[in-house]
């Protein structure tokens, strides 16, 4: 068996203690994280791009409700935790994993909330050059999430796997969704007093911006967690 193919040493050190659950459960999580992204992307599109508000509306609601979903799922992880014997830094660095990991769906709920309850006309005054960048962040926060995804799975199947590396890509996209937040808010400065907007509603439209381009920063989290996941448990 080549040393690629070797089963990794994340999957050996829960294997040795019996605690494979604990990893299925992650992926659970971390696929119900992943659905909770790919349906805001969906959600945004159908309403910046296909104008079509009401689809739009019912998909937003659907990611607060997978986020919901994960939440579950990030209890039963940290109640199986709490039941278990595993080094304590691994432990530790666990415990922060599910709760970075939570995060993601955590901010991919929190735009699509503010998004239900604003003013779709607010929304559609806006630049369209701004509503393009937002498809961008949500095809970018996919792609982000669905490296999140890869990774695990790579460090399950490969004792050699490189995570850094992996990180380091996630890092790139992470830093791609921040200028386009920069590019964002300087347009809307700019242009924002021709938009005739109720105040209120440009504050959470402000706050929505954030919101999303804080997908990708807490996915950046994910990866250092799982690269100091993968030091750890190889010792």
């Amino acid at each position: 068996m080549s040393e690629k193919s070797r089963k990794s040493s994340l999957l050996e050190y829960f294997q040795s203690r019996n605690q494979e659950n604990i990893i299925n459960k992650i992926f659970s999580h971390m696929a119900k994280v992943v659905e909770c992204v790919v349906e805001l992307q969906k959600a945004l599109n159908f309403l910046f791009e296909e104008k079509n508000y009401d689809l739009a509306l019912k998909v937003f609601i659907r990611v607060n409700d997978l986020e919901h979903q994960a939440d579950i799922i990030r209890r039963e992880i940290l109640n199986i935790l709490s039941q278990v014997e595993l080094k304590t830094q691994v432990h530790e660095n666990l415990s922060h994993l599910i709760k970075r990991i939570d995060d993601v769906a955590d901010a991919a709920s929190a735009t699509s909330r503010i998004i239900i309850y604003l003013n779709f006309e607010d929304l559609r005054k806006i630049d369209p050059d701004v509503q393009k960048k937002i498809i961008e962040i949500g095809v970018f926060s996919v792609d982000c999430v669905k490296k999140l995804y890869q990774m695990l799975e790579k460090m399950m199947k490969y004792d050699k796997y490189d995570a850094q590396a992996d990180a380091a890509e996630i890092n790139l996209i992470e830093h791609k969704c921040d200028e386009i937040h920069f590019s964002m808010n300087r347009i809307l400065v700019n242009t924002g007093p021709n938009y005739n907007i109720n105040p209120f509603s440009a504050y959470e439209i402000m706050k929505m911006l954030t919101k999303l381009e804080n997908i990708t920063d807490a996915a950046e989290n994910v990866a250092d967690y799982l690269v100091i996941l993968n030091i750890m448990t190889k010792k």
